[in-house]
C-alpha cells in the first residue's frame, strides 16, 4: 500500500477539501484526485460522496480512516529507527501568541535550530482564537496558545502558566503602595489585549464576579504597544505580568497591586497527534520543556506557583 496514496485520503478527509489537502501536502490538486481514485480501484469502492458544495466520507471510506492513520504512524515511527537529531528534517509551521513572542520563544527557536538543524520552522503570530482556526483548517502543524483546541484528533498539553496582573507608570504607581480594589483601578483607562483574549476575558470575568460595571477597556493586540501606552501615561494595563518584566525591573512601570487577584495565562501546546511528522512531534516536545523552563525560573514577583508546573506539564489530553 502506497503510504503517500493514504496521506492524502487522510488529508481530503480531516480538511474536506481536495484543494486544501493539495495545499497542505505540497502538490497539484490533480495529484490528489488521482491518488484517491487509486485508492478506491485499489479497495473496488467509493471513499467520498461529491456535490457541489462539500464532499463527505461514505460508509467505506470512514472504515478505511481508521486504518489510514494507523499505518501513517506506524510507518512515522518505523522511519524514527536508527536516525539522529541531525538526520530529521521536515517543515514545520508554528503559531504563536503575543505572550510566547516576549518571553521564551527565542531560546525555543534556538534549541530547535540546535538539536534538530534539518528542521525548518516557519512562524506566525496571532491571538489564540485565530491559531486555534489555522490548526483545525490544517494551516499550521503547532499551536503555542492558552487554551485548547478542540477537534478530532488534536492533542493538548497544558506547559504551565504566567501570571497576570495590573501595570502602571512608576511615576502615578510608587512601589510598596496599598493595594488597591477593583472598583478603584475601573475608575481609570485600561488597555489590555484583544476582546476573546484571555487576560481581556480574566478582567471581565473578574469585574462580573465583583459585581463592576464593565470599566473603559482598550484593546491592543501588541504587547510592545500596550507597553507603550502605559508608559505614556495613557491608563494602566490588564496582561501577563513576564513580558513586562524589563520594563518592571528597570523602574519604568510597576506592579499595581490589587485585592482581588486575575486568572493565570495558561500556556497549552498543540498539535494534530494522528496526522503529525517527527519532525512536529520533536518540536512540540521541545515547545512544553521550553514553556516548562521558563516558568519554573519565573522570578516570585510574578506571582508563580511552581508546583502548578510540575502538574501541568504532565497533562497531556485529547480533544473530545
Amino acid at each position: 500500500m502506497n503510504t503517500r496514496f493514504l496521506e492524502a485520503f487522510v488529508w481530503v478527509a480531516r480538511l474536506g477539501s481536495f484543494r486544501a489537502a493539495a495545499e497542505k501536502l505540497n502538490i497539484t490538486q490533480a495529484a490528489i484526485s488521482n491518488r484517491i481514485a487509486s485508492l478506491e480501484q485499489d479497495f473496488d469502492t467509493r471513499l467520498f460522496e461529491r456535490d457541489a458544495r462539500e464532499i463527505r466520507l461514505t460508509f467505506d471510506g470512514r472504515r478505511l480512516l481508521g486504518y489510514a492513520e494507523r499505518m501513517l504512524e506506524l510507518s512515522r515511527e518505523m522511519s524514527a529507527i536508527g536516525r539522529t537529531g541531525s538526520s530529521i528534517a521536515g517543515i514545520v509551521r508554528i503559531g504563536v501568541i503575543e505572550t510566547i513572542v516576549h518571553t521564551w520563544l527565542i531560546d525555543f527557536l534556538r534549541r530547535v535550530q540546535e538539536m534538530y538543524p534539518g528542521i525548518e520552522l516557519q512562524l506566525t503570530s496571532e491571538s489564540t482564537r485565530r491559531l486555534h482556526e489555522q490548526l483545525r483548517q490544517g494551516e499550521l502543524d503547532l499551536a503555542l496558545q492558552t487554551d485548547p483546541v478542540i477537534g478530532d484528533g488534536i492533542r493538548n498539553t497544558a506547559s504551565g502558566s504566567i501570571a497576570m496582573g495590573w501595570v502602571g507608570r512608576a511615576a502615578d504607581w510608587p512601589a510598596g503602595m496599598a493595594p488597591v480594589s477593583l472598583a478603584q483601578l475601573a475608575e481609570r483607562p485600561i488597555v489590555t489585549m484583544n476582546r476573546g483574549s484571555q487576560p481581556h476575558s480574566a478582567l471581565m470575568e473578574l469585574c462580573e464576579a465583583e459585581g463592576v460595571p464593565a470599566p473603559r477597556i482598550h484593546c491592543v493586540s501588541s504587547i510592545s504597544a500596550i507597553v507603550r501606552l502605559v508608559q505614556s501615561g495613557f491608563g494602566i494595563a490588564v496582561l501577563p505580568l513576564a513580558p513586562a518584566r524589563d520594563q518592571i525591573s528597570s523602574g519604568t512601570l510597576n506592579i499595581i497591586p490589587c485585592t482581588t487577584n486575575l486568572t493565570p495565562q495558561r500556556l497549552v501546546v498543540s498539535y494534530c497527534a494522528d496526522l503529525t511528522t517527527e519532525a512536529i512531534q520533536l518540536v512540540a516536545k521541545l515547545a512544553c520543556e521550553e514553556a516548562a523552563r521558563f516558568t519554573l525560573n519565573l522570578e516570585p514577583q510574578y506571582g508563580f506557583d511552581p508546583h502548578q508546573v510540575n502538574d501541568a506539564t504532565s497533562k497531556t489530553y485529547q480533544s473530545p
